[in-house]
Parts: structure tokens; sequence; C-alpha cells
């Protein structure tokens, strides 16, 4: 069975998205105009980007940079869930204070998570 799930949540920060995923479909090569963050919550994806091949499982954060080119594919047909917040450029500079890309396209650390996740509740959360 196929299942693609994709959820949009307002934020009250100009210039960020949230957004929740449950696919089990593959996503060819393409690209988006923002910065992204993200965490896997469910499952397990394969994919290559700009920065090289990556393998997540749940418990790993996933980034993207704008103009990247990625793609992804489940590693089993139980699909794979993720939440992600998308930052545009002028966004991730005013909050960072200085423009830079991401570095590494996945990164596994538990602590990181956790605090990903409280930031993706506050932001969606947001007023």
């Amino acid at each position: 069975m196929s299942i693609h799930q994709i959820k949009a949540y307002p934020t009250a920060i100009p210039g960020i998205q949230a957004v929740t995923a449950h696919s089990t479909r593959g996503f060819a090569r393409h690209t988006h105009d923002q910065f992204g963050i993200g965490l896997v919550d469910f499952g397990a994806q394969t994919s290559a980007s700009g920065r090289g091949p990556v393998d997540v499982m749940a418990g790993d954060l996933i980034t993207v940079n704008p103009g990247e080119v990625h793609d992804g594919l489940p590693v089993d047909d139980h699909g794979r869930s993720w939440r992600m917040l998308y930052l545009d450029p002028d966004a991730m500079l005013r909050l960072t204070g200085s423009p830079h890309d991401f570095a590494y396209p996945a990164l596994k650390h538990t602590g990181l998570a956790a605090t990903f996740r409280r930031l993706f509740d506050a932001v969606r959360q947001s007023p």
C-alpha cells in the first residue's frame, strides 16, 4: 500500500515553514529554495545529496541547502516519517547573523534530536 501524507503548519515567524510527512514514496532528484533541517521520526531513508550519500534512520537529523540537488528513497515498504523546518535564506541570515550552508547532510546526535523536537513544536505552535 502506498502512503503519501504531507502537512504544512502555519508559523508566526516570517520565512519559516513547518512540515510533517509520512511516505512510502521515493522522491526523484529535486531542489528547494530554502534551507531545510529536519528529524526522521520513523523508518529510514537513503538518498543522494550535493554533499554525498546519506543513510538516515529514526532519530537522525537531516539538512539541505538552497539549490542542493537531492532525492530520497525509503529503505523498506513501511516508509518513513519526518518533520522539517524550511527557512528562507533571509530568515536564516536573520537567525544566525552570517551567511553559511549546512556542512553535513545528516547528524546522528540524540541531544540535538530532542532539541529539534522542542524547536519544531515551538515554531509550529507559535501564535
